[in-house]
């Protein structure tokens, strides 16, 4: 089957601004952050561009769940794949946030959640932590973090974990760090000296901080159908087979040599479980040749996976490189 093609590129993005996004959605798109994500109302325009409300609409490069998110905001069905875990982390938190209008239920939840942390607390051994990580927190900063995460694992709560990690590192009073950046890991000690500005290397509780984060996207959610189906996959998108053909694919692939996924959220990935970074970024951050070659057998997939008459809708950046090897035509 011949793939019916729509090409975006980064000129794209003139065609909307981002007024365009409802103010709602934003809350709720910057559940963490993510380097390299799609522009909500570029995801926005390729959705209404090659698919209707009802169709299913999968990403297999979703990344941090923009498409996703915006396909479920417009009546979609969803479908992801990505092979970054803290990518499918926050897809699946921003496809699955806690039901709107139960503030109470969130509030007995961290309530629940707090006792389990305290329980664990006690067991966390400092010592088995990597210096690199210990190095960005306060030592009972660390403790309680690693203990709130050990409880929402545990729990299979997403939503929660990814905004925990979003206020994972930074350097404003609402984060749990010493002074660092906030979406790349990488401490700010010269320009904030601890001797000059002890408070920012005391203790911080991580309760208060991520129940703050919690309700300012659970305060802003927008309307949403709860009933559409929502599906991200920590797979292969060359070796994905789906029991129901798509209507259309919206992806924007990895950029070639231009970013490290693992790198760039090694210490969220560090919390989440994955001790290996660069192992991952191999096979996230591919080389230009191996990207190439890998992206074909993306498209003899896609075609079995596309119904007949779908549509794909690729955005790509305007970077050129040296490799010789042409995609399948």
């Amino acid at each position: 089957m011949a793939l019916n093609w729509i090409v975006l590129t980064h000129g794209s993005e003139n065609l909307m601004t981002k007024a365009d996004i409802p103010l709602k959605t934003e809350r709720l798109h910057t559940v963490a952050p993510y380097i390299g994500k799609m522009r909500p109302e570029i995801a926005g325009w390729a959705i209404d561009t090659v698919s209707k409300p009802g169709e299913l609409v999968y990403d297999p490069f979703c990344g941090s769940g923009t498409v996703l998110l915006e396909a479920w905001l417009k009546g979609r069905d969803t479908i992801g794949t990505d092979l970054n875990p803290y990518a499918c982390l926050v897809s699946r938190a921003k496809l699955n946030p806690y039901e709107p209008n139960n503030s109470e239920r969130v509030h007995v939840l961290l309530d629940k959640y707090s006792a389990f942390v305290e329980k664990i607390k006690p067991t966390i051994d400092l010592d088995e932590i990597p210096v690199w990580v210990k190095d960005f927190y306060n030592p009972q900063t660390l403790i309680e973090l690693l203990a709130w995460v050990a409880v929402l694992k545990n729990n299979n709560d997403e939503f929660a974990l990814a905004c925990l990690l979003s206020i994972a590192h930074h350097q404003r009073p609402g984060f749990l760090s010493y002074p660092s950046s906030h979406t790349v890991p990488y401490l700010r000690t010269k320009k904030f000296p601890p001797h000059d500005f002890p408070e920012l290397y005391e203790y911080r509780q991580v309760r208060p901080r991520l129940e703050k984060k919690i309700f300012r996207v659970y305060n802003s959610l927008p309307s949403i159908d709860y009933s559409l189906s929502r599906t991200v996959y920590q797979q292969d998108a060359s070796t994905l087979e789906l029991p129901r053909k798509v209507d259309a694919i919206i992806t924007s692939p990895p950029y070639m040599g231009q970013l490290d996924y693992a790198r760039d959220n090694r210490l969220r990935l560090y919390l989440m479980g994955v001790e290996d970074w660069s192992s991952l970024n191999k096979s996230i951050s591919p080389s230009a040749t191996r990207f190439v070659e890998q992206f074909s057998s993306c498209l003899n997939s896609w075609r079995k996976n596309l119904r007949h008459g779908g549509k794909l809708a690729i955005f790509v950046g305007t970077t050129t490189n040296t490799t010789k090897k042409r995609l399948d035509d």
